[in-house]
């Protein structure tokens, strides 16, 4: 099938952040499908341009090209960040760092932008906190509401901050967890966030760290839902031009090497750790380093599509587990499709009965690997790769290979959990 969807992408020609020009493309995965929009059925997904570039002023990494921001958050999303029990344990222990580690007090408003299904604001209500969520999709919103964390459905920007402001009061704490990618205009959205907080208030931002793009070749995170691929130095220079300053660096373990930024109003200097930080990112910005990844992917590839080669070509059926975005991004990267791939599980309700878009692999329940085990199964989310693996072995009913693809391509075998 031919799709007749009107592209709607566009050329970007300067930075989200500081409105500095954009440098030459530094690494092109192709065209892509949108990562997160699942299709009911089999079909030809409309492609985009996927290249990112560097700001030749705050060296932040971005799309080259831009899609709407409705495209990506809308009324049929269908990730859910309670899903993972990693995640949740990591909420839980964040809502304890926002308590007595960053010292907010009892009864304070936090307000979460883009807080899904209100995994972390049920955590911070544990601990006594009055809390908000902010998130575009509506039916994640929903499920928020219905979860018991108060939530209002629309896009964060000025007018949003305004309303909450007006209604509600300044907020002690903004957080936004992997939020800050996923907006096109960061500069209009960091500002916003900054006129939400009480004059004492903190933003706090968590994102993975863009190096490990690099250093680890996660170029599966890479896709249209994530404008911007962050560090601390591009944050560094807008805080310092903003009436802001950095005021603490937490390195998390999530989504394979995460950051969590703390921001407050006023002017000191930057501590040594933050500094250290910043100058292991100048290795990072520029185009050399990042035409050095391409090289490898390309290495990455062949070897990738030569392990599932051989097991098909063995009679040897192949699954995959967690229909995440990095699924559509590994998957179309590589070209492989329904043929090589039977099915993939995921614990999403929401994501079930539909398809990966660009490979038109079915999504199904963990179930299946009951009924119908396959020979070998890739972990697409490996983030959660030990969770994952876990669920794997008490599913399967033989034993079953297992493919990590990242940081770099490991094998290994799980065998079925024993009943007695």
């Amino acid at each position: 099938m031919v799709s007749t969807k009107k592209r709607s992408d566009r050329k970007v020609e300067n930075c989200r952040l500081c409105c500095g020009a954009l440098g030459p493309v530094a690494l092109s995965l192709g065209e892509q499908p949108i990562s997160n929009r699942l299709p009911r059925e089999a079909q030809a997904a409309p492609r985009y341009r996927l290249e990112v570039a560097l700001c030749q002023s705050c060296g932040l990494v971005q799309l080259v090209h831009h899609i709407d921001a409705e495209e990506h958050f809308h009324d049929d999303y269908t990730y859910l960040s309670g899903a993972s029990k990693t995640w949740i344990a990591h909420c839980a222990d964040y809502a304890d760092d926002v308590s007595n580690k960053y010292g907010v007090a009892e009864g304070s408003l936090i307000v979460e932008i883009g807080s899904n299904d209100g995994t972390l604001l049920n955590s911070l209500q544990k601990n006594n906190h009055r809390v908000l969520g902010v998130e575009p999709s509506s039916n994640v919103a929903g499920i928020a509401n219905n979860n018991g964390a108060p939530t209002i459905s629309a896009f964060f920007n000025h007018e949003t901050a305004a309303r909450i402001k007006s209604e509600h009061g300044a907020a002690k704490f903004v957080i936004g967890n992997n939020v800050l990618a996923h907006v096109p205009d960061t500069n209009g959205f960091l500002l916003a966030a900054r006129d939400l907080i009480a004059d004492d208030g903190v933003l706090c931002f968590e994102f993975p760290h863009f190096i490990n793009i690099i250093e680890k070749m996660y170029f599966d995170t890479i896709y249209h839902e994530h404008y911007t691929y962050l560090g601390v130095g591009p944050l560094a220079c807008w805080a310092r031009h903003n009436g802001m300053n950095i005021i603490g660096v937490d390195e998390q373990s999530t989504h394979g090497g995460t950051l969590r930024v703390l921001m407050k109003r006023g002017e000191t200097n930057l501590s040594d750790k933050v500094n250290a930080i910043i100058e292991r990112e100048a290795a990072y910005q520029n185009d050399e380093a990042w035409r050095g990844l391409a090289v490898r992917l390309e290495d990455w590839r062949n070897r990738f599509r030569q392990i599932i080669e051989e097991r098909r070509s063995s009679g040897k059926r192949i699954a995959g587990y967690a229909a995440a975005s990095k699924a559509t991004v590994l998957l179309n990267y590589l070209g492989l499709s329904s043929d090589d791939i039977e099915y993939c599980c995921d614990a999403s309700p929401l994501k079930q009965n539909r398809y990966i878009p660009g490979a038109d692999i079915p999504i199904v329940s963990p179930d299946r690997l009951k009924t119908d085990c396959p020979d070998a199964i890739i972990i697409f989310a490996w983030n959660i790769f030990g969770e994952l693996r876990g669920i794997v072995r008490d599913l399967v009913t033989k034993p079953v290979e297992i493919i990590n693809p990242f940081p770099d391509i490991k094998l290994s075998t799980v065998f079925p959990e024993s009943k007695s």
